[in-house]
């Protein structure tokens, strides 16, 4: 039965379900400490994983279910691009229910979400990163968080995000880094529980260092780190962010 209810929560009905949760929840947790930046809730907490009840400083937004990553980055779009002016195409790698809601919902943006599979209303063509199924310089902008650390070629994965971008356009590559030690990766272990003792994860490959830049300019990018502990105190504490999610912005020359 709970994989009838898995398959069931994933059509029209199961989303219709889960923003009637989100509004209940949204509801709950209403308060003036801090503030989602994605759906612009006012909160007196996040929230813990799988939990109703368990509050935290920077878990997901019980409003949108934004984890504090999706409202770091949706902090980075608004201060730091053009996206809120102009008409841009914008390539989503496996859609996050937080952010393609919103990017659907502006005007200016002609939106694209890819995933290996048919997952959610916002993947709106079925395909694998390593080989899109996207003509060459269609896209304007691309977000690809949290995706690499679960595929295998990787870099052929950021040949295509480069091939898929017009000249002038811009990825923004979000991992799990650890940017004091280079990239680990070990392609014998399979076992999902060495790969969370090794890689964090039970689906990840590798852990990322800093020269996961080198690998992105190998693929053509130039390619600027934005760090996430040179972020204001304020913003962390207000916005429910992490010391840890860094951004890799990589242009298209």
């Amino acid at each position: 039965m709970s994989g009838l209810l898995e398959l069931a929560l994933r059509g029209p009905a199961g989303f219709t379900i889960k923003r009637l949760g989100l509004v209940a929840r949204g509801v709950l947790y209403l308060g003036r400490r801090y503030r989602c930046p994605v759906c612009g809730w006012p909160l007196r907490s996040f929230i813990a994983r799988r939990s109703l009840l368990k509050r935290t400083v920077d878990g997901y937004c019980p409003r949108c279910d934004a984890k504090a990553r999706h409202r770091r980055i949706w902090l980075y779009l608004s201060r730091h691009t053009d996206l809120w002016s102009g008409r841009h195409r914008l390539l989503e790698i496996a859609p996050v229910w937080a952010l393609a809601r919103r990017f659907r919902g502006m005007a200016g943006i002609q939106y694209t979400g890819v995933d290996i599979r048919a997952a959610g209303p916002y993947v709106t063509v079925v395909g694998d990163v390593t080989a899109l199924p996207l003509d060459d310089d269609s896209m304007d902008m691309v977000l690809c968080i949290h995706v690499l650390e679960h595929v295998g070629r990787d870099r052929q994965a950021m040949a295509e995000l480069y091939r898929v971008l017009a000249p002038g356009g811009w990825a923004l590559v979000s991992v799990p880094p650890r940017l004091d030690q280079p990239t680990y990766e070990d392609f014998t272990v399979t076992e999902p529980s060495d790969r969370l003792r090794l890689f964090g994860e039970e689906d990840h490959v590798r852990f990322y260092g800093l020269d996961l830049r080198d690998r992105l300019e190998a693929a053509g990018f130039s390619v600027q780190l934005d760090r996430a502990d040179d972020l204001p105190r304020d913003d962390c504490r207000r916005f429910g962010l992490r010391r840890d999610e860094h951004l890799f912005l990589c242009r298209k020359g």
